[in-house]
């Protein structure tokens, strides 16, 4: 709201009981942002401490001594109220996270990234497959129509090259079929 829109009484007493309205509200504004803040710094309190847990839990569970015989009697048991138990505090996690307004929303997606070539300077081999010759295919001129192009990294020690495979596509004159 701009202030040159405002259309102001000129009668003093009205003019501070609106002033002392606006006071007011701030106050509640002001109020109502500590306890957001409260409830944030609280929420992240409780992620923090429930990381420490998942942590210590990982660790217990994956470390170095967790190596154990498994069991299929009481043990099995035990493991699936652990991996319940996991499920819960990720989800107490998550929820907190969305009560503090952090993360993604539900609905929210990252837009896929484009691949990125390698680079230009390493060495390329190009390698063609061709399709096999068919019987029935014999004698008729083929036509190329496109071909797949697919990269893949090659590691030589201490070498670097790109092997590119081209796998074109063939169509026959006057006849139906791609190859």
């Amino acid at each position: 709201m701009r202030t040159d829109d405002l259309s102001l009484p000129d009668d003093m007493d009205l003019l501070k009981a609106m002033v002392r309205a606006m006071a007011e509200k701030t106050s509640v504004l002001e109020d109502e942002s500590a306890a957001l803040k409260a409830r944030s710094l609280d929420a992240k309190e409780r992620i923090k401490r429930l990381m420490q847990i998942l942590k210590a839990y990982d660790r217990a569970r994956f470390g170095r001594r967790s190596e154990k015989v498994v069991s299929t009697g009481a043990g099995a048991d035990e493991d699936g109220q652990h991996a319940f138990v996991f499920e819960e505090i990720e989800t107490g996690i998550a929820g907190l996270r969305a009560q503090a307004g952090q993360g993604r929303s539900a609905g929210e997606t990252r837009a896929p990234r484009p691949r990125k070539g390698f680079p230009p300077h390493l060495e390329r081999i190009e390698v063609v497959i061709e399709p096999e010759e068919l019987p029935e295919h014999a004698g008729r001129e083929k036509v190329l129509i496109g071909e797949d192009v697919s990269e893949r990294l090659d590691v030589i020690p201490a070498k670097f090259r790109v092997i590119v495979t081209r796998r074109p596509k063939h169509a026959f004159k006057g006849a139906d079929g791609v190859i």
